[in-house]
């Protein structure tokens, strides 16, 4: 049997009602929400998801630690074969390149999901920064966030430095 862990990028109740879609063609697969507060694993209860196939982290704040932050719990404590990514189609671009860059050689097989239609393009500076962010983590061990990159997101999404 494969094991199989679908990665729940926080946002929005889509991405929640994809994965909750994918946990039920897939009832031997496990749920991560990786988000940056708050509890989410409720709304999968009340969808009949059973507690012990839902998991919550609130390590992440932005795309790039969705993956980093949550690697080596998935690595140690989920071994999964196959990774389905959950979130949005604006932004699986970005979050596909930073998840094959965080899980490059690895036997972690990646898959994307998405939640919702492409119904705005992701600015190609937040792909390319987040892409270089994802490599300099996987080859240094750096999680780089440079101050342009930190106040340009601040200001179009309130996305700052990280709340620990």
């Amino acid at each position: 049997m494969t094991k199989k862990l679908i990665l729940h990028l926080g946002g929005n109740i889509r991405r929640a009602d994809k994965a909750i879609a994918l946990a039920n063609a897939n009832p031997d697969a496990l749920i991560l929400i990786s988000s940056e507060g708050g509890d989410a694993v409720q709304y999968y209860l009340d969808r009949g998801i059973s507690e012990n196939r839902v998991f919550n982290d609130t390590m992440a704040w932005d795309t790039v630690t969705n993956f980093t932050a949550t690697y080596k719990r998935i690595r140690q404590v989920f071994k999964p074969e196959v990774l389905y990514v959950v979130t949005d189609g604006f932004h699986m671009k970005r979050s596909m390149r930073v998840a094959d860059a965080v899980y490059s050689l690895s036997d972690v097989k990646l898959v994307p999901s998405i939640s919702s239609p492409v119904d705005r393009k992701e600015k190609p500076s937040y792909v390319k920064d987040d892409t270089i962010r994802a490599w300099v983590w996987k080859l240094l061990g750096i999680l780089l966030y440079w101050k342009d990159v930190r106040e340009r997101r601040m200001a179009e999404y309130g996305i700052g430095y990280p709340k620990r």
